[in-house]
């Protein structure tokens, strides 16, 4: 509305209350001409009594909080601030949020707060569920390398390269590649890696029936000695953990980087990166995990079970599990001396 309009809106509320203070006018059509009710024509005769015909009394006040008050329990600025440089900075959930602000920066917050914050400074759109979620009954193996669940998908879209995940059942430690066919030659190459790479050795590991994981990668499962378990048809959810792997990976790396098809060497560099803080910095809220790291889990399976007899399944692979625990071990905080002294 323009000034001009304004105006003669004060004028005209102006000429219709003093018609009805002088009772020129009934009220019911001072209320009428003006469009509001009884109740709200008294409250503005009532103010223009009190403070006269102002544009504040004429036309009320606008709805809503008042701009120059703060609201009494208000999240102060500093700490808007660094919720929202987290967020950036971390790429992860708002319930991971909660443990890496007090990590970090030492700040407690409820996640329903920084949920709030989020919002308010429009950084994270909740997308809405419109499929209801099946019941299903949670689980978790009892020893590392125990199962590793390994699946396929395809990131950047169909028939432009596919991303090769695998997930211990029992720690949640991650291991991925990016390969550009859906190929047994390709798969049976990440087994290899992932064998080599692990902090403890692979007992058996869970598949769908899919043909990359048939012909060189059965292969390679003997020749590792490794146990193959098959999901029936028709029932992703038996890979529940690597297929929920697979939308992580995107949310907090691949989309938060802008990760295109064409640049392979870049696309790699990023999931490295984002997979050693994965298994050795990031809390995991899952099923039996206790927001522990993945790294810590395995640490803790070690002490709890170095000092037991050799005798049963659950701890035949301890000694061997150590070597590897150290190796990978050193080989991070090698990777995060390197990393320190480029950047220094």
């Amino acid at each position: 509305m323009t000034d001009n309009n304004i105006n003669k809106l004060i004028e005209s509320r102006k000429r219709i209350v003093r018609a009805v203070r002088n009772k020129e006018m009934s009220v019911k059509s001072a209320a009428n001409l003006l469009g509001v009710t009884r109740q709200g024509l008294w409250k503005i005769k009532k103010r223009v009594e009190n403070g006269g015909y102002t544009k504040t009394n004429l036309l009320g006040s606008k709805p809503g909080p008042r701009s120059y008050k703060r609201v009494w329990n208000r999240t102060e600025e500093w700490i808007e601030k660094e919720v929202e440089k987290s967020w950036r900075q971390y790429c992860v959930g708002v319930s991971n949020l909660v443990w890496i602000l007090e990590d970090t920066v030492g700040i407690s917050l409820s996640r329903s707060t920084i949920y709030r914050i989020l919002i308010r400074r429009k950084v994270y759109e909740e997308k809405k569920k419109t499929r209801k979620r099946k019941d299903c009954r949670h689980y978790t193996k009892s020893y590392p390398g125990e199962e590793i669940q390994i699946d396929t998908t395809e990131p950047f879209g169909k028939s432009k390269g596919i991303m090769i995940v695998a997930i211990d059942d029992y720690s949640r430690w991650v291991s991925a590649d990016l390969y550009h066919g859906n190929t047994s030659a390709n798969a049976a190459k990440f087994l290899y890696r992932l064998r080599h790479s692990l902090p403890f050795p692979i007992v058996s590991v869970r598949l769908d029936n899919g043909s990359e994981f048939q012909k060189d990668f059965v292969k390679a499962c003997k020749d590792l000695n490794i146990n193959i378990i098959r999901n029936p048809p028709h029932s992703p959810q038996k890979n529940g953990k690597v297929e929920r792997m697979h939308r992580t990976i995107e949310e907090e790396c691949l989309w938060r980087v802008k990760a295109k098809p064409k640049e392979e060497m870049r696309n790699k560099y990023w999931l490295n990166r984002y997979l050693a803080w994965y298994n050795h910095l990031r809390r995991h809220s899952g099923y039996g995990m206790n927001k522990k790291r993945p790294i810590e889990r395995i640490e803790e399976w070690l002490l709890h079970h170095l000092n037991n007899s050799l005798d049963t399944p659950e701890v035949t692979n301890v000694n061997e599990t150590v070597i590897r625990y150290i190796s990978c071990f050193l080989a991070f905080n090698y990777s995060i001396l390197f990393l320190w002294i480029s950047l220094n």
